[in-house]
């Protein structure tokens, strides 16, 4: 098999094949090949709105095949850390002698060579790379923007830039952000999360040391003073930058308030962003929850760090928009609010429903969730049933298996399970639902006018909120 070079030069390939081509890191892959001229095909096992997104952009993408074929001419193969190496087509890869790459290993060749900033973390990762690449290109940096989702801004979830800068979410499943040897790496948070990869989160906490021990000697670490697990971390040849909500030192927000509209559903986030010596100005968002704050102070050290001023940092993060299901307001149902986001870890759970109910504190909350994976369901199962105390009621579907990451063994925990959890915790009213279809059609029975409607969960729940708004 081919091997690769230090780094990397798109324009020396003629034709890549995807497999996983529907993954938010892949498509983000088929978008710069294009971009470049690259003829794109590739594999999914399921049709859906980025699978189509591509097909209009030019890439052939098969769906469900059984019998699909890497087309000739292909001279590398990128595949999504879920296919197995007995996959079909990696082994029809292997035959041909096509070079073979997973979609980390791709972005880690691509940055080599240029000005990074990696962002990591449990939760938090997202927005935090919008906000940081949002504020690079007002900045007239022009990066590339890596995201883990669409930035609403630029309808995508990458951004191309012209320049040496990438600005990419660097994710912590699986140890992918060992990829990357960033300049500068942010650490929004760490909790105990995909444990069918790590043993626990020592095992998380040491897996980031790694990273860190790894950077640049002259590198900058920004790390989240308010995270216990995050203080177990050292730089040893980097500078350490601290953010914090709270505190008399560091880089932290001061004079936090949350602002209802009273004529509308959307309302502010209000704060100024401060050090030791100085005040660095008034931040006004239309983004909810203090989690929102947390990111926006990580982004502004990061760019910071790398010479942004502060009057730009605090132009860019007054005008962030949000991004794809991380509280996306996606429109009303009869007189209620929907919203999408993408919560899948109780500690994403709680901060999605502060944050609604900081803006909401006389409406009903209703939450419809979809666990993600049975590892984590059945790791994380009393963190679940106790996270649902700000909702007013809440409708539980079936866990979402994730292909390539199931285990049998893990087979054994149900939502049924986690609704009499629930149940017994006390927290609020609790359904079960055994299937999307099934928790949609309860869920449109319980709607009343005023309400909040929250579909949350990082599997396929999500057409629930755009059925409802059809």
């Amino acid at each position: 098999m081919t091997k690769f070079k230090a780094q990397m030069n798109i324009k020396q390939y003629n034709h890549v094949y995807l497999i996983g081509a529907g993954g938010i890191s892949v498509s983000a892959i088929a978008k710069l090949l294009l971009h470049h001229g690259v003829s794109v095909s590739g594999f999914d096992l399921a049709k859906s709105d980025i699978t189509d997104e591509l097909s209009d952009l030019g890439a052939m993408i098969s769906i469900a095949d059984t019998h699909a074929e890497i087309p000739m001419g292909v001279d590398l193969l990128v595949y999504s850390e879920a296919v197995p190496e007995n996959d079909a087509l990696r082994k029809q890869a292997v035959a041909r002698d096509i070079t073979q790459i997973k979609a980390a290993g791709f972005w880690g060749k691509f940055s080599a060579n240029k000005k990074v900033i990696a962002i990591s973390g449990t939760n938090g990762k997202s927005t935090t790379t919008a906000m940081i690449g949002l504020i690079l290109e007002n900045a007239g940096y022009d990066p590339t923007v890596v995201v883990g989702t669409r930035v609403l801004a630029w309808d995508s979830n990458i951004r191309i830039g012209k320049s040496d800068w990438l600005v990419i979410e660097a994710d912590e499943y699986a140890a992918k952000m060992l990829a990357y040897k960033p300049q500068v790496a942010v650490i929004t948070n760490i909790s105990a999360d995909h444990l069918d990869y790590y043993k626990d989160l020592d095992d998380i906490i040491q897996h980031f040391q790694k990273w860190l021990n790894a950077m640049p000697q002259h590198g900058t670490v920004v790390l989240n003073k308010d995270d216990v697990a995050s203080k177990k971390l050292v730089a040893p040849k980097q500078t350490i930058r601290l953010f914090a909500l709270k505190g008399s030192s560091d880089v932290r927000a001061a004079g936090m308030t949350e602002t209802s509209n009273q004529s509308g559903w959307v309302g502010n986030l209000n704060f100024n962003i401060v050090d030791t010596d100085k005040d660095w100005g008034y931040v006004k968002m239309n983004v909810p929850g203090m989690h929102a704050i947390a990111n926006a102070v990580a982004a502004a050290v990061a760019a910071d760090s790398v010479g942004v001023p502060h009057k730009k940092i605090i132009k860019a993060l007054s005008n962030f928009s949000g991004t794809w299901r991380r509280f996306e307001m996606v429109g009303e149902y009869h007189g209620a609010l929907v919203v999408s986001d993408y919560a899948h870890h109780p500690d994403g759970i709680r901060a999605t429903l502060a944050a609604a109910r900081g803006w909401y504190p006389f409406h009903r909350i209703i939450v419809l969730f979809q666990p993600h994976h049975h590892n984590r369901t059945k790791n994380l199962f009393n963190e679940f049933a106790a996270s649902f105390g700000r909702a007013d009621e809440v409708i539980i579907s079936e866990i979402y298996d994730v292909s390539g990451r199931e285990d049998v063994g893990d087979q054994d925990v149900s939502s049924k399970d986690l609704v009499a959890a629930i149940k017994k915790f006390g927290v609020a009213p609790v359904s079960y639902a055994s299937d999307v279809a099934q928790a949609e059609a309860m869920l449109k029975e319980k709607i009343k006018p005023e309400d909040v409607v929250i579909i949350m969960g990082a599997g396929d729940v999500d057409r629930v909120a755009r059925n409802l708004i059809k």
